[in-house]
């Protein structure tokens, strides 16, 4: 499976590293992310501009790709020419903060997996809820992504669509019990 794996918090995100851990054993992973955070840029593309792109070595990813772009851009780049092979998922997260409501209009995790549809490309957002009083535990998004990932992936989805995830916070400790 040829993974595109990209988030609206920038390149160098916690987030982005969770989900990479959550999906790096479910195939090739192609990390194609903003080289700076674009949180709620929505789905806005770039038309008239150019898009700098820089390849780079991650020491966990391996060759991975910082755009300067929006998520939605950095997902069109993959598809058009950063990815030599036919994608099969992508994977935009895991947010800082929750996408639910109004906010997946300005979500720019929520555009990244919703350009992956347009392209008729299976795609996942992935945004973990943050409280104040809840200190973040990225290990346990970790562990739930990789579950419900592994989850969604085994399930039909019919026509173009994608899917957008809240993790709570906190996330309970046995995350595979309270999923469903």
């Amino acid at each position: 499976m040829n993974i595109v794996l990209t988030n609206d918090d920038g390149i160098d995100a916690r987030g982005l590293e969770a989900a990479y851990n959550a999906i790096r054993d479910l195939g090739t992973v192609y990390v194609v992310a903003p080289s700076s955070e674009r949180s709620a840029c929505s789905h806005t593309i770039t038309l008239r501009t150019p898009i700098n792109v820089e390849r780079r070595h991650h020491p966990r990813y391996g060759v991975s790709y910082a755009v300067d772009g929006s998520p939605a851009d950095c997902v069109r780049l993959a598809h058009a020419s950063l990815v030599d092979a036919p994608i099969d998922l992508i994977v935009s997260g895991i947010n800082h903060g929750a996408n639910a409501g109004v906010d997946t209009f300005y979500s720019g995790t929520v555009a990244g997996a919703r350009e992956g549809a347009i392209l008729g490309i299976r795609a996942i957002a992935l945004s973990q809820a943050l409280r104040k009083e809840v200190e973040r535990n990225w290990d346990a998004t970790t562990k739930a992504a990789e579950f419900l990932v592994r989850e969604l992936i085994a399930e039909s989805l019919e026509g173009p669509g994608f899917w957008s995830v809240n993790f709570p916070a906190p996330i309970p400790a046995d995350p595979e019990r309270h999923i469903h």
